[in-house]
């Protein structure tokens, strides 16, 4: 008998990361300040921005980096981006199986990985909020309508 658990794991190892339709990464070049990094997080609202070079990711920088790298630690707005960015760990392809997508997130301790196209050019950034929206608009039901469970109990209001 095929399970629920059955099914969600069937579309992660069958569908490839292209069917989650990822938008064009936002991404800036090598040489660009930590005020050039800081706008296009700022404008593109994706959380993250890509640093390239030649259309090649070098580097990310998050939100979370923005707060921990730069915020707190008073960084001149005109330093070089690369001082502050995390290196690129992984790619993938778009061809790739989002199971492995999943799986990569979890082995090198990730949030978003550069989807490149085969000369290594970066075509789009999967966020592991791209995967809960997948299985969310996958398997509404399940996802959706979770009933709640009485032992379960949060350590802050709103559940966090």
């Amino acid at each position: 008998m095929t399970t629920e658990s059955d099914i969600v794991r069937g579309s992660f190892d069958t569908d490839p990361i292209s069917a989650l339709g990822l938008p064009a990464p936002v991404s800036i070049s090598t040489d660009a300040t930590v005020g050039a990094a800081l706008a296009a997080v700022q404008q593109n609202r994706q959380g993250y921005v890509l640093i390239v070079e030649a259309g090649r990711p070098r580097a990310i920088m998050t939100e979370r980096e923005v707060l921990l790298r730069i915020v707190a630690r008073d960084v001149k707005y005109q330093s070089n981006v690369m001082e502050y960015a995390s290196r690129i760990a992984v790619t993938l392809t778009d061809s790739q199986p989002i199971a492995r997508a999943v799986k990569m997130m979890i082995a090198e301790g990730v949030e978003n990985i550069p989807i490149v196209d085969t000369e290594g050019k970066a075509t789009a950034v999967l966020r592991t909020l791209d995967v809960i929206r997948f299985l969310a608009q996958t398997f509404p039901e399940q996802v959706l309508n979770l009933p709640p469970r009485l032992d379960q109990t949060f350590s802050k209001p709103e559940g966090g």
